[in-house]
């Protein structure tokens, strides 16, 4: 299911009989006010903003002996008072969340409310292997190495899904905690091709046609040197050449961070700490960059080099940082290209490279790396053969930690606040490193329900107030590859608050949906508002039946996991429900 499969929402509604009694409250309890059906009181809750602090020595080790006064918190340039503070190591985490040692395989994990307080963290992480940006031999070589990091790290509460991307995306595993299940899924891996050879050799070979006229003109053998080069037929194709490998650099690019994106957005609402671990051969910031620093050098023009920064593709990789730090996402990036000896030409060539050019083309792709764990928080594993230790840091981080909370006064809306966290002013402490998220996203609730709704697609959330009940029926043909689903939705209209309005009582509610494949791919998230409006004078026989509404999916062929969520605005309430389902999957 791509990103378009869930592609109609048609909405009728009705009420349905028969009718469901409700059990209402006969005594009206003191401070308690009545609105529809429903009896609630007006209450006053504190929101924790709640950060993960990493800090560790020279040599990169945890330091575990720090408290809560050796710390300073500000968000958006004010000071705040840590009103939690909490150190978690391995054994703590273990121990608070009951984990048994060995490899035990959760069941579901039920979804915690989210205004409970901190406490210890699970972990999801996703080894995200991007195939398309990859040689195969880098690729191998790493995932051998991180054989062991799975062996060692991936036990309770940490759980793990391997992702494997070429063009589009693939989920070989769901999270589990069973190190077998993700070490057989690497080994699918190295059945796929890696879609960086093909590029390079693309790259090479413009690079060697540079070189050949360049030593052409120094020569004196070219006509190119008899009048202005930049005129010259063959410089004009190697322009094109340049220009369009650019361009299919900045459409693959697009292509790769769009399903990374995806995969990202589909963790929001998922609990406790969520990482994605991202291999491939590094990622260009400016596609083509090194081919513009060549041809300048070859024609001896530095004008060209401004023709380059209409490739500049760092904007996308600061929104796919903002949307990793809005649901809470931490990258660890891996460069598989292994270590850089600087100062030593590429033999891959005829002619030996400029040391300047390979260096920054080498920086050109593990610059957006870089970026991108140093925005949410992450580790960048790059410029080394043996990725094992800094493996170690990325353990390190699942399971060793402080937890630092402060009161935010909740504006409620969706609000992205900048935060710095510092040592005190202590020379013992001049060596330590602090790591943490800088940025983080204040959600509101509409934004909450929604992120709760994509995580429910995965992970069981056993939260249903108002009764809410899902009905999936048979599917009928609409095209030739699509099938409309139908699907019915009910909920006790006693369950909901209903104001009066004129002569009619009156509720709105707010309904999301979103549905996901066995691959893994899902559909957008689809947001309708439905008001419901009953005459004043049937109300108390209406309230004590069901409303249903009446849905139309229009879906692609295969089997999907369907999450609905209604959420009563008046009184905050949400409920949630999910279906599994087959759209003709023999098709």
């Amino acid at each position: 299911m791509g990103k378009h499969r869930l592609i109609v929402w048609f909405l009728v509604a009705s009420l349905t009989l028969p009718a469901v009694p409700c059990t209402a409250n006969e005594e009206e309890q003191e401070g308690l006010r009545r609105v529809g059906g429903l009896t609630f009181v007006d209450e006053i809750s504190l929101t924790i903003a709640n950060l993960i602090v990493y800090v560790t020595d020279k040599k990169g080790r945890a330091v575990t002996n720090l408290t809560k006064d050796d710390f300073e918190v500000f968000q958006d340039g004010d000071p705040k008072e840590i009103s939690n503070f909490k150190l978690y190591t391995s054994e703590v985490v273990r121990s608070e969340l009951g984990v048994k040692t060995g490899l035990d395989v959760p069941e579901p994990t039920p979804i915690p409310d989210p205004m409970a307080a901190p406490g210890p963290q699970p972990v999801h992480l996703v080894l995200y292997i991007d195939n398309q940006n990859l040689d195969p031999l880098d690729r191998n070589r790493v995932l051998s190495q991180t054989r062991n990091f799975v062996h060692t790290s991936l036990h309770p509460p940490a759980q793990m899904m391997v992702v494997a991307y070429q063009r589009s995306f693939e989920v070989l595993q769901d999270f589990t905690s069973d190190p077998s299940d993700v070490l057989k899924a690497m080994r699918l891996v190295r059945t796929y091709t890696g879609g960086r050879t093909e590029r390079d050799s693309s790259r090479k070979d413009i690079v060697e046609r540079i070189q050949r006229l360049q030593s052409e003109r120094q020569a004196g053998s070219s006509r190119s040197s008899l009048g202005d080069p930049s005129n010259d037929r063959e410089w004009n194709e190697i322009y094109s050449l340049i220009d369009n490998y650019a361009k299919e650099s900045v459409n693959d690019l697009q292509f790769t961070l769009d399903s990374l994106r995806q995969i990202i957005s589909s963790l929001t609402g998922l609990p406790g700490k969520k990482g994605v671990i991202y291999v491939s051969n590094g990622l260009p910031m400016i596609p083509g960059m090194e081919l513009f620093y060549e041809a300048s050098k070859g024609l001896n023009d530095s004008t060209i080099l401004t023709r380059m920064f209409e490739f500049d593709q760092s904007r996308i990789f600061k929104q796919l940082a903002a949307t990793a730090n809005a649901q809470d996402v931490t990258l660890y990036t891996i460069d598989a290209s292994g270590l850089s000896l600087q100062g030593v030409g590429s033999a891959e060539y005829a002619t030996a490279a400029d040391p300047m050019i390979s260096s920054i083309g080498r920086n050109n792709y593990t610059d957006s790396l870089r970026y991108l764990a140093d925005e949410t928080g992450g580790i960048a594993i790059y410029n080394t053969n043996d990725i094992g230790p800094r493996l170690e840091l990325v353990t390190q981080d699942m399971f060793t930690y402080y937890s630092i909370g402060y009161p935010l006064q909740a504006s409620g809306q969706d609000k992205v606040h900048r935060v710095k966290v510092t040592l005190r002013d202590d020379p013992a402490f001049s060596d330590y490193e602090i790591r943490y998220r800088p940025r983080f996203v204040e959600k509101s609730l509409e934004t909450r329900v929604q992120d709760r709704v994509v995580s429910s697609l995965v992970f069981e959330i056993d939260e249903n107030p108002m009764g809410l009940e899902v009905e999936a029926g048979t599917p009928a043909a609409a095209t030739e590859n699509r099938w409309l689903l139908p699907t019915h939705l009910s909920f006790p209209l006693n369950n909901i608050a209903m104001l009066p309005e004129g002569d009619d009582f009156v509720a709105r509610i707010v309904l999301f949906i979103a549905a996901r494949d066995t691959d893994g791919k899902r559909s957008d998230l689809v947001r309708q508002t439905h008001e419901i409006r009953v005459p004043a004078a049937n109300y108390e026989d209406a309230r004590n039946k069901n409303f249903g509404i009446d849905t139309q999916l229009l879906m692609e062929a295969g089997r999907y996991r369907i999450a609905v969520a209604l959420l009563d605005p008046l009184t905050r309430q949400v409920s949630y429900r999910t279906i599994s389902t087959a759209v003709h999957p023999e098709k």
